[in-house]
């Protein structure tokens, strides 16, 4: 096992924790607290976001209210696009904290924090350095594009948690098999988490014993016996809902997959989307984690490093992938952040002598606490203060089985309308188009509708001497049909 010699290592640099003055226990439980610390100050963020928030908050506000756990609702329908785990999360914070925004935040700031948790760990196992450890720590707990993923309802974070560890499962199973077996339940977590895309964990490891000419451990019965459990977890659930609906689960499951993993035109450019979001998002860490990522390609080329190995095959596989896939948001590659934080203290860990790492800790601890108290006394804008003002003058002149029908801005927008079912005890129509509106109101009468300020001027000729204001929002408008 050779990942304690990770690609010649600072000669200042601790073997062991115990054989290091600086850092010590401190430190690491200091940057934990101050993490923790972010993520929930930022909690109390008032607002869900209308994608994709406000829809996973919904469904999981769905299991609580139905109490059926087993099955994904959305705004009245079945819902077979994803998994269910993040949804049970989201249930299962409603259950201990009320259903609100920050109970629908709350299971992804906490396994944001056990990412960088699990990040010193990882760390420490593949250098044996507690001081490269806190570093790595110390880089995820400050990269603002983590944190900011880390305080919304979504699956991004959750899932790097469980990639990451199950990469973590692995390395200590090249010490000790067992683990490789139990490296198939953060593997099931991540398929019951984001379906398919869980399997991108195993290409790391299939490329790390390829580059690193460990092929015996892919046959491995422990690591089978792992991989066996991981898959069949969650294509247990995945039969019971075929068992349940029928083909409709796979058909449609199938479908909004391919929707989102389609391979993109332009593979040039595909490939430059990623590079370009992290010259925006990932700063001050970029150049740093550039130059760990220079350090660790000489060192797998000249020696086949193992930590090299593992580095680089995360970081080419994640963002090769998700590059080649028609949809890519800069929060798609979220798994690859550990294996940056990594990379970037490997590069700290040249520039910072011994003598001063308890000064740059210190120092660090302290633009921590400054960030707390700025995130406390100058909070971000709320959100969703148009449908949050709304919800309650829909619901007060409307009846409990009644849908809300809306239109936002544009054909086929959906944000609103997600905000509307989070915040909201109804369910909704969603208007296809704005010419369509006025037949559609002409059918029913006591209709109740939510539309933008200036989609309403649009229609107001049609449907002015009908219509009765309700309320009114900064953007938006309620009215009722008669």
């Amino acid at each position: 096992m050779k990942f304690p010699d990770v690609s010649a290592p600072n000669p200042e640099s601790p073997s062991k924790w115990q054989q290091s003055k600086c850092p010590d226990w401190w430190y690491f439980f200091a940057l934990a607290l101050i993490a923790a610390l972010l993520l929930l100050v930022s909690q109390h963020r008032q607002g869900l976001a209308g994608y994709d928030d406000a829809v996973y908050a919904h469904e999981g506000k769905e299991m609580v209210r139905t109490g059926d756990w087993w099955n994904v609702r959305f705004n009245g329908h079945l819902n077979f696009e994803y998994p269910p785990l993040f949804l049970w999360l989201e249930a299962g914070s409603f259950k201990l904290f009320g259903v609100n925004d920050s109970a629908a935040k709350f299971p992804s700031a906490l396994l944001g924090l056990g990412t960088i948790i699990i990040v010193y760990f990882l760390t420490l196992e593949l250098t044996g350095q507690a001081w490269l450890s806190l570093l790595a720590m110390l880089v995820l707990a400050s990269t603002q594009f983590f944190l900011k993923n880390a305080t919304h309802a979504m699956t991004d974070v959750p899932f790097t948690f469980f990639f990451t560890l199950t990469i973590f499962m692995y390395v200590k199973g090249l010490k000790n098999r067992l683990y490789l077996f139990f490296l198939g339940v953060p593997l099931a977590l991540a398929l019951l988490t984001r379906s398919v895309i869980g399997l991108l964990t195993l290409g790391v490891l299939i490329a790390h014993a390829t580059l690193t000419k460990r092929l015996k451990v892919l046959v491995s019965p422990w690591l089978l016996s792992g991989l066996f459990l991981g898959a069949a977890v969650p294509l247990g659930w995945y039969l019971s809902q075929y068992r349940l609906h029928g083909p409709e689960v796979f058909t449609s499951h199938l479908r909004f997959v391919a929707s989102k993993i389609y391979v993109a035109s332009g593979t040039t450019s595909s490939l430059l989307n990623y590079p370009l979001a992290l010259l925006k998002y990932y700063w001050p860490w970029l150049p740093f984690m550039v130059t760990g990522l220079y350090i660790e390609v000489r060192a797998i080329l000249r020696t086949r490093d193992e930590t090299a190995g593992l580095l680089i095959a995360w970081v080419i596989l994640v963002l090769v992938s998700f590059s080649l896939v028609q949809t890519r948001y800069p929060r798609y590659i979220m798994p690859v952040f550990p294996a940056f934080s990594i990379l970037a203290a490997i590069a700290l860990d040249r520039f910072i002598s011994r003598p001063r790492r308890k000064a740059f800790l210190s120092i660090a601890c302290l633009i921590g606490c400054v960030a707390i108290a700025a995130t406390v006394f100058f909070p971000p804008k709320a959100r969703a203060l148009d449908m949050r003002a709304l919800v309650p003058i829909a619901e007060a002149n409307s009846s409990p089985t009644q849908r809300v029908v809306i239109y936002s801005y544009e054909d086929g927008r959906t944000d609103y309308l997600n905000q509307f079912l989070w915040y909201s005890s109804r369910y909704a129509t969603l208007a296809p188009r704005l010419s369509d509106l006025p037949a559609m109101l002409a059918q029913n009468k006591n209709e109740i509708v939510i539309l933008d300020k200036s989609s309403y001027e649009t229609l107001r000729g049609e449907i002015d001497q009908r219509a009765t204001i309700l309320g009114r929002s900064e953007n938006f408008v309620c009215i009722k049909i008669i």
